[in-house]
Order: C-alpha cells, then structure tokens, then sequence
C-alpha cells in the first residue's frame, strides 16, 4: 500500500492540493468547541489538514505509511515551527499510544484504503482504545453515490481496484454497523462532495464508559 503513494507523493508534492479539506474545515469548528488540545490524524499524507489544525495550535500526531510523504511533512513541522509529530507507522499494527491518551482522532478518507473487515473492526476499537471518554472521532470514506462505486475491477466486497488504487466504498449502514460494533455514537452523518469524491462526513463520540 505505501509503494503506490511514496510514488504519488514523489511525482506531485502537492497531490491532494495545500489547502485544508472542506472537512477539515468543519471537523476544526468540532474541535474548537470541544476546546480539543491533541488529536490523531490517521492517513495525514502531506499534511494539508494536519498543518492547518496544527497552526491553530492543536497539538498533532500525523501517522502515514508513505515515507515520502512523511519526510515532507516533518521538514514543514521544523520550518514552521508546528506542534506536530509525524510517524510513519501501520496502525493494523496497533495505535503506539497509551489509552484515554488523545481529544480527538481525524481521518479523510483514510478508513477507504484496501483493509480487511477485520482490520477495519482493529482500527476502529483502536481509535476507542487512545479516545479519552466522549473523545471525538470525526472521519470520511468515499460513498456508495461516488461516481466511481463499482467502477474498476471489485477486488473484495465493496473494494474496487481502479487504476491501480483499491478503494473500499461504504453505505450508509456499513458506517452505522461499524460504529455500534466498536463503541461509537454518531452525532451526524452528512453526505458531501469534495471533488472528486462523494462523501459520508461522519461525526461520532466515544461512549463513555
């Protein structure tokens, strides 16, 4: 999975573009009324969103497979001066963080990579492992209104191979299945566009115990 992306990532620095995402946008607003001070961004690639929440002085750990992508965030971390801890790690591996440990976990499409429905279930009691109790886990994953859905080659239920990349599209009952399996309570479930994609925005909370 990193290989594809080292490869994008060193062919166009700016792939995904330098401005923040629409939803990180919104998922900011989210934080600053929670009065969140440290998150996780899970799949940051080269650091649109995570820079963004970092110069609004949100304590970052940017974890991605991609190498290049890394080594270019942690360069911006130092020339800037951000609050931000760039990792390259496989969080099927496990989060290396502590429990209760973070405010907030962030993802953008991350959750679409071509993971197993074992290891989506992993990531996601993962991410309630590191939550404090009522943290907040916002994240996005490509729609099954995409116009992609079912294009390509369909590798795995839901998972399609096209043009190289796998991406797993989701319905809106693959989110609410995930969420009440892995201790989560949706606030809101939106459905958005960001060129190219279209989008489940998801705004969930951990249950607290």
């Amino acid at each position: 999975m990193s290989d594809i992306w080292n490869r994008v990532f060193t062919s166009d620095p700016s792939f995904f573009g330098d401005a923040p995402s629409n939803f990180g946008l919104e998922c900011y607003e989210d934080f600053k009324k929670q009065g969140v001070k440290k998150i996780l961004e899970l799949g940051c690639g080269q650091g649109r969103d995570t820079i963004y929440f970092a110069s609004k002085g949100i304590d970052v750990v940017a974890i991605d497979l991609s190498q290049v992508a890394i080594d270019a965030l942690s360069k911006i971390t130092i020339e800037k001066n951000l609050p931000i801890r760039p990792m390259i790690h496989n969080p099927c591996e496990g989060i290396p963080f502590d429990n209760s440990y973070f405010d907030a976990v962030y993802s953008h499409m991350f959750f679409n990579m071509r993971f197993t429905d074992d290891q989506l279930k992993y990531l996601f009691v993962e991410v309630n492992r590191v939550l404090k109790d009522g943290g907040l886990n916002l994240f996005s994953v490509r729609s099954d209104s995409d116009a992609m859905y079912k294009r390509g080659t369909e590798v795995e239920k839901n998972i399609y191979d096209i043009n190289g990349f796998q991406i797993r599209f989701f319905t809106r009952s693959d989110v609410e299945d995930i969420l009440m399996v892995t201790g989560f309570t949706a606030n809101k479930i939106i459905e958005a566009y960001e060129a190219p994609a279209s989008l489940y925005c998801v705004f969930t909370r951990k249950v607290s115990k």
